[in-house]
């Protein structure tokens, strides 16, 4: 009996649930406002969305945070699977369309490489 459950285990995949999310803190480029960045944000929701893209993208403006200044913010991206957040990653990094719209981010804003969470449920 305890073989067939080692098989089991062994054998049959395992989901991997929850949703993937990468946090950038960025601040904004002299003479830029957070609204460049979110006529970047608007742009990029479009064009993810034509190239059939499963990965969102939101701004996280501070609120109350006495760490963050006026010209701080944070991007929050999210993909429901670890595989769509790959997709989503090698099509940033190879589609021409995309590099366009990396080019519009960065020149709003410098924003470091992030960091990658995965929620537990």
């Amino acid at each position: 009996m305890k073989t067939i459950l080692v098989l089991c285990l062994v054998l049959l995949p395992l989901p991997a649930a929850g949703e993937v999310m990468h946090y950038s803190k960025c601040k904004l480029n002299a003479g830029k406002t957070i609204a460049d960045v979110q006529a970047w944000v608007d742009a990029w929701r479009t064009l993810a969305a034509a190239e059939g893209v499963e990965y969102r993208v939101r701004l996280l403006v501070p609120h109350a945070d006495n760490d963050l200044g006026s010209d701080e913010f944070f991007i929050e991206g999210g993909s429901p699977t670890l595989e769509s957040y790959a997709k989503a990653w090698s099509w940033w990094y190879s589609d021409p369309d995309a590099a366009k719209s990396n080019q519009q981010l960065t020149a709003a804003a410098d924003c470091d490489s992030g960091a990658v969470y995965r929620s537990t449920d």
